[in-house]
């Protein structure tokens, strides 16, 4: 027996990434959190062109770089510092 999806949920549409339909006066676009109407900025083109090379690797998932840097930048104790993958890995984080 394999699990079953709650009543409804095969019906709902997958979300398809993009622009939406066009209103008849105006423009519209369909954007996710991740996604830009404008395309990528310069500044992210270059960290991408800068970093390359290096992106087989598995980030540090003690984000030790970055807590000691933040801590230095703040005069913080960068054990006291806690980063994530998003809002969500850090409100479960909270006991």
């Amino acid at each position: 027996m394999s699990p079953e999806p709650k009543p409804g949920i095969r019906d709902i549409e997958p979300y398809v990434a993009g622009r939406a339909p066009e209103p008849d006066e105006q423009p519209a676009f369909k954007l996710s959190s991740n996604e830009s109407a404008l395309g990528a900025s310069p500044k992210a083109v270059a960290a991408y062109e800068a970093a390359r090379n290096d992106l087989s690797f598995y980030p540090d998932g003690g984000a030790v770089f970055l807590r000691n840097a933040i801590a230095k930048l703040h005069g913080l104790d960068s054990e006291r510092i806690v980063c994530g993958s998003g809002s969500i890995e850090g409100i479960l984080l909270i006991p």
